[in-house]
């Protein structure tokens, strides 16, 4: 069912249990992963202008998904490794439609039960709401 899976991450560690759960569905499925990270293109300062600058976050971004991947292929579940420069949530929602992903796996930030609307602003949520694949939000 879940052949090509999508796991856009940042470079914090908090995306281990979306990992786990992107290589156990990958595994039952016969499925490979995807991960993704986009670097956040700052607004007034273009790629093209600051290559230096973007090209060392594009390998700092590498690296980190590798290990990642390091992970994935110790269960012996192929992966892909891609790093995209722009905006975050969407450029995650037009990669998942440029390859046809049939499911993203995103990591669900905390919820301060003070302030819970705060989450309506996150990446995920933006995800869930513009991918025109299936969305599964791990907490």
């Amino acid at each position: 069912m879940f052949q090509k899976i999508l796991l856009p991450v940042d470079l914090t560690e908090k995306h281990a249990a979306a990992l786990d759960v992107a290589g156990r569905l990958a595994q039952q499925t016969d499925g490979a992963v995807t991960l993704l990270h986009v670097v956040e293109v700052i607004n007034g300062l273009p790629p093209e202008e600051e290559g230096t600058f973007y090209s060392r976050l594009e390998r700092v971004a590498r690296s980190h998904l590798q290990q990642l991947g390091n992970g994935l292929e110790e269960r012996k579940v192929p992966y892909k490794i891609e790093v995209r420069l722009g905006k975050r949530a969407a450029d995650t929602v037009r990669f998942a439609a440029e390859t046809a992903a049939d499911l993203i796996v995103v990591t669900a930030p905390p919820v301060d039960p003070a302030n819970p609307a705060v989450g309506l602003h996150s990446m995920s949520y933006t995800i869930g709401l513009f991918a025109k694949c299936p969305v599964l939000v791990v907490k």
